[in-house]
């Protein structure tokens, strides 16, 4: 039997090439069974900076935070308005050392030991706060990243754990339950495009940045001589795949299984609750954007001062990030560059 220890599951972590799911994983955690009067009570009386945005804003890119506006208030609060509100707030990236003392139960709350990763505390935890509506722009990270969301408040405690690791494009959350508390833990891969949206009236999550190299803070020689071995260990694959075709095997292809872990027997394994999660496919992410209009797009109505349409002037940067960044273009540049390399 192949257990998830905690160095299997760092490695799954930060070497998993699909996304997986595992369920039950985080029952240990205290905020877990926290209810929402518990968290109106770690909050205090405090006010806090949401960033907020009308639910049916009409704009032709994305929701960046420079079109949010800021508004602060307690928790509860939010707590109190967040259904009602024409706005979706989010009270996002904060570190919870900014916001909390060492005493504080939260603080003593958080361990990331379980993933493989004890060094990782409070310190190195950021808290995100938001409602229904409330989302991030798709996009990278340059780094790996942990977070840990709750769905569906008010809860009667947990009804679904669940891990993600590693994610290739856009998911909705493995189970959702709207009469009680849903757990997501999510691994996300340095580099895989992910979004961000929330579905319930009140949703928490925690995240910690993994250790990756970030290339902003690489020396420009360093930077090229990583892409000099990541194009030299690319053309020494494939001149290892042409002689596998000549010599008709595939055994100078296949990727050697990581020594710490083989991801088969942890699948087939029942006792682990781990499964590969279902990619979503083009009908079901149609199916999301429909339903998005429908719960918040009022297209009959005029639109407001800070709402851009269609015919809006085109942004000269943006149409020039857009233009190198067309497939076509990433080709050719891919091609030249090994064609100078071979």
């Amino acid at each position: 039997m192949s257990a998830l220890t905690e160095e299997v599951v760092r490695n799954l972590a930060s070497k998993s090439s699909v996304p997986l799911v595992l369920r039950d994983f985080v029952n240990s955690w205290s905020l877990c069974k926290w209810p929402m009067e518990k968290w109106c009570a770690v909050f205090g009386d405090r006010e806090i900076p949401f960033r907020c945005m009308k639910k049916d804003f009409l704009s032709d890119e994305p929701c960046w935070e420079r079109r949010c506006k800021s508004t602060n208030m307690t928790f509860k609060k939010f707590a109190d308005t967040a259904s009602s509100n024409e706005e979706w707030m989010y009270f996002d990236y904060k570190y919870l050392h900014q916001w909390f003392s060492a005493d504080d139960e939260i603080y003593k709350a958080v361990s990331w030991e379980q993933f493989g990763f004890p060094g990782k505390g409070p310190t190195d935890t950021t808290l995100w706060v938001g409602s229904s509506g409330a989302h991030t722009p798709a996009h990278q990270d340059t780094y790996g990243a942990v977070s840990w969301e709750q769905f569906g408040f008010p809860g009667k405690g947990p009804t679904d754990t669940t891990l993600w690791v590693g994610s290739s494009g856009a998911h909705t959350p493995a189970h959702q339950d709207t009469y009680g508390v849903n757990i997501v833990v999510q691994l996300h891969g340095k580099g895989w495009w992910h979004y961000v949206q929330n579905l319930d009236p009140i949703n928490i999550s925690l995240n910690i940045w993994l250790p990756h190299d970030d290339i902003s803070d690489t020396p420009l020689t360093v930077l090229f001589l990583q892409l000099d071995t990541v194009a030299k260990a690319f053309l020494d694959k494939r001149r290892k795949l042409r002689r596998a075709k000549r010599q008709r095997t595939r055994e100078d292809a296949v990727t050697t299984p990581d020594e710490h872990y083989d991801l088969k027997s942890l699948l087939d394994d029942r006792t682990n609750n781990l499964e590969t999660a279902s990619p979503i496919t083009s009908q079901d992410l149609v199916n999301i954007i429909k339903e998005n209009i429908k719960e918040y797009s009022n297209v009959d109505r005029p639109l407001r001062d800070d709402e851009v349409d269609g015919s809006a002037t085109l942004c000269l940067t943006k149409a020039l990030i857009d233009s190198f960044s067309q497939s076509n273009v990433i080709d050719l540049v891919k091609q030249n560059l090994f064609a100078r390399l071979s």
